[in-house]
């Protein structure tokens, strides 16, 4: 396979730092096997088990809080985040399940929403930090969010008048949430930057 040796190349190169597989893949290349072609050493996206790198997504959204906590001393951001419910609605591969994976690792506990969760909408309307990642329209109900809350919106859907959008009203969102992301330009200039940040460590 082309690929392979292409990435088996680069793999030891040792002036190559990080390797990225951009998807979507042609579809007669298996994505989760491209994916382990790549070495643990320079699999910046994060996606290996065994990678050295948090996937940047996750990383992207950490930034985005820390950035609402900046007012207070760094030290205690974990201890906030701990102090506050936070839901994340959706745990698939390239979104939720990233983000919950991050937090547990930091030792703190979101409560999941998925297709077989009861009474989303309870749940929904108890956040302190909502993220939501599944890219359908209406996912996230503008009556359904807490006043106040922080909603970061990873997933994005092409609304029929060709643009992208959130999970969510933004026009709505905006007298409800103290702090939300918006689509486009919210979270995906983070993640860019958070891959880049994983490249730069590894020089």
């Amino acid at each position: 396979m082309e690929l392979k040796k292409l990435v088996d190349k680069l793999n030891s190169n040792p002036q190559v730092h990080g390797i990225i597989i951009q998807r979507p893949l042609p579809i007669q290349i298996d994505e989760i096997a491209a994916r382990q072609i790549v070495i643990p050493s320079k699999d910046v996206d994060g996606f290996l088990p065994n990678s050295k790198f948090n996937e940047p997504i996750a990383e992207a959204v950490l930034e985005i809080l820390k950035t609402v906590f900046e007012q207070k001393p760094a030290d205690e951001f974990i201890s906030w985040l701990k102090a506050k419910k936070i839901v994340v609605v959706g745990k698939g591969r390239t979104g939720g399940r990233p983000v919950i994976n991050l937090f547990r690792k930091l030792e703190v506990k979101p409560l999941i929403i998925d297709s077989k969760t009861l009474n989303p909408a309870e749940i929904v309307k108890s956040a302190d930090i909502l993220i939501s990642t599944v890219g359908r329209h209406g996912i996230i109900r503008t009556n359904e969010v807490k006043i106040g809350a922080i909603l970061i919106g990873i997933g994005m859907h092409k609304g029929e008048d060709g643009k992208l959008h959130p999970d969510y009203n933004q026009e709505e969102i905006a007298n409800i949430a103290s702090y939300y992301t918006p689509v486009p330009g919210g979270v995906g200039p983070i993640n860019v930057a958070m891959l880049l940040k994983n490249l730069l460590n590894n020089l």
